[in-house]
């Protein structure tokens, strides 16, 4: 997911890479119950940052009545908070103060670290908590009700729920205005420079998109003759009704409804924001150190983290390896450069990585995963066809699901060894499939999984359920949005044609 773009942030990235950043940077790591943060700030920055995000988490989870399954909190959401250096090279982008990758297993966020900005901002501003709370919205959305949602809703009710104002007594308020948001609305005061019906139905988030979205959400949200119309409009189109018929049935005249939302912005006087009382229980963060080694490996883990690929992949698996060698008895050192040589494609490193973390730490989760996945890819290289050693592979991915069978990642990598090995899977890899599904309903490839195990089992109906939402999800102007080809195949019953579509995007999140 695309992070907010301001032009300040790009400008104030750029002047941190001209002062040189420290040797040896401090690293505070802050869990909860549903954050692990890694953050280059002192011991109370980090509880703070991490409390407040609970403080968030519950206010959203109250007002919208989004339940708190325990078992998702093997699965908490990574945030790497950076300062601004940093972050643009992990960023590799211009103008954005943070971005969303919705992972099964632990989603990521990359959240700009500008406290001195932040703190001299005026409500209304866009800020770097502003980009992490829009973010952390999407992630609410997608993976409490992982349903279908319109561009223009998806990015509105991020920012709907980002302009927040924390209170001293534990409160929240939700929903203050998005001034930022305001030369957004119009293109040169013109209303109709994007037709109402290419609002209700474009895939693609344009800076237009999401100022108009911002208002609309805000206007159905706080408006008492217009309650329970959104409701209904997202039921009707998950039920199959395309967006702008579904905006018609659901909200009457959408002329209308235009004209009214756009008077509602010239009116200058929003319509007051909803207050959420502070949680029944205070948050609690458990903050700790990190170990000089995971410190140092700290910037190429989160380059890593953020979707390395070829050239880059290697050279920070290059650099990873020199850390290690100089931490020989971390664990989590060891574990971390055995994951960025599997990024890297250099399973043999992986594995030997991983043997050295399990040595130190045999019970560990993370060393299970990557030496078991490290095996797999090992066997793929060798075009391996022997059962008992696929097995042994396996057996890695068992027992890091016994140590905790509500991660969602071994149940995933246990899934999709079978399609690496070629053969079917066995009905148990299927059952975790579905589950590590639950677990992560936000991450768009296992879905995608998931729908073809259903498609290629003769239920197109439930493969189509599944990718509605990939389909309805901001895509870029040049992309050719395979899922919603699918599932207009399947409404077409031409399912031979939907077949290696299907398969094609299946590949592809197998790769991921």
């Amino acid at each position: 997911m695309r992070g907010l773009v301001r032009a300040w942030f790009g400008a104030l990235a750029a002047g941190a890479l001209a002062c040189a950043a420290p040797a040896h940077a401090e690293w505070y790591e802050a869990r909860t119950d549903h954050f692990v943060i890694d953050i280059d700030a002192d011991e109370p920055a980090a509880r703070e940052f991490a409390e407040r995000l609970e403080r968030y988490d519950a206010a959203l989870r109250r007002l919208y009545g989004l339940p708190d399954d325990p078992a998702t909190h093997a699965n908490p959401v990574r945030i790497f908070v950076l300062k601004a250096g940093l972050f643009t090279r992990v960023c590799q982008c211009g103008g954005l103060a943070g971005y969303y990758r919705p992972r099964a297993g632990g989603s990521v966020i990359f959240s700009l670290y500008a406290p001195g900005f932040d703190r001299h901002a005026k409500a209304g501003d866009m800020t770097s908590q502003v980009t992490l709370l829009h973010e952390y919205a999407h992630h609410m959305m997608y993976s409490s009700e992982p349903i279908a949602y319109p561009v223009w809703f998806s990015e509105g009710f991020a920012e709907f729920n980002a302009n927040v104002e924390f209170r001293d007594d534990g409160s929240i308020v939700i929903g203050l205005p998005a001034n930022y948001r305001a030369g957004l609305i119009r293109t040169q005061g013109d209303y109709l420079s994007m037709p109402l019906g290419e609002f209700f139905t474009t895939a693609t988030a344009s800076p237009l998109v999401y100022g108009r979205g911002w208002l609309l959400t805000h206007y159905l949200m706080l408006t008492p003759k217009r309650q329970g119309q959104l409701a209904k409009y997202l039921q009707l189109m998950n039920r199959g009704k395309p967006s702008l018929d579904a905006a018609g049935e659901a909200f009457g005249d959408v002329q209308a409804l235009w004209r009214e939302m756009f008077a509602y912005f010239e009116g200058r006087i929003l319509l007051p924001p909803l207050g959420v009382p502070p949680p029944a229980k205070p948050p609690h963060a458990t903050v700790t150190k990190l170990s000089p080694g995971v410190a140092a490996l700290m910037p190429l883990r989160a380059r890593s983290v953020n979707g390395a690929r070829g050239g880059l992949a290697r050279e920070l698996a290059r650099d990873a390896a020199k850390i290690a060698a100089d931490y020989p008895a971390d664990a989590r050192v060891q574990t971390e450069y055995a994951e960025a040589e599997l990024v890297a494609g250099h399973p043999d490193l992986a594995a030997a990585a991983a043997d050295r973390a399990l040595a130190l730490a045999p019970g560990s989760l993370p060393a299970m995963l990557a030496k078991g996945q490290a095996e797999v890819r090992r066997l793929v290289a060798a075009k391996s066809t022997d059962a008992a050693a696929w097995t042994a592979a396996r057996a890695w991915l068992i027992k890091a699901n016994h140590a905790d069978p509500n991660a969602a990642a071994p149940l995933l990598a246990y899934f999709r060894s079978f399609a690496a090995a070629g053969t079917e899977p066995t009905p148990g890899a299927v059952k975790g499939l579905r589950r590590a599904f639950v677990l992560g309903a936000e991450d768009p490839q296992v879905r995608i999984q998931l729908a073809r195990h259903l498609f290629d089992h003769d239920d197109a109906p439930g493969a189509r359920t599944l990718l509605q939402p990939i389909a309805f999800a901001p895509h870029d102007d040049d992309d050719k949005n395979v899922a919603a080809q699918v599932i207009a195949l399947i409404d077409a019953g031409k399912l031979a044609e939907a077949k290696p579509l299907m398969a094609k995007m299946a590949g592809t999140a197998e790769r991921n």
